[in-house]
């Protein structure tokens, strides 16, 4: 999306919007990191010894 006013501050528009999609897509990258590596640091649950019985 182009846009050309500028500002106050004499930014573009179009730097303003780039940067905003940008950090969006990069908090939902990082989310999603950390809710994998929270995932990965819970841990499997331990195994359970189970009797067995022999077959003679």
């Amino acid at each position: 999306m182009k846009v050309v006013r500028k500002n106050s501050k004499g930014e573009a528009r179009q730097l303003l919007l780039k940067e905003y999609f940008l950090n969006a897509y990069l908090i939902a990258v990082l989310k999603k990191v950390g809710d994998e590596a929270a995932r990965l640091t819970r841990g499997q649950p331990g195994l359970t010894p189970v009797r067995v019985r022999s077959g003679k």
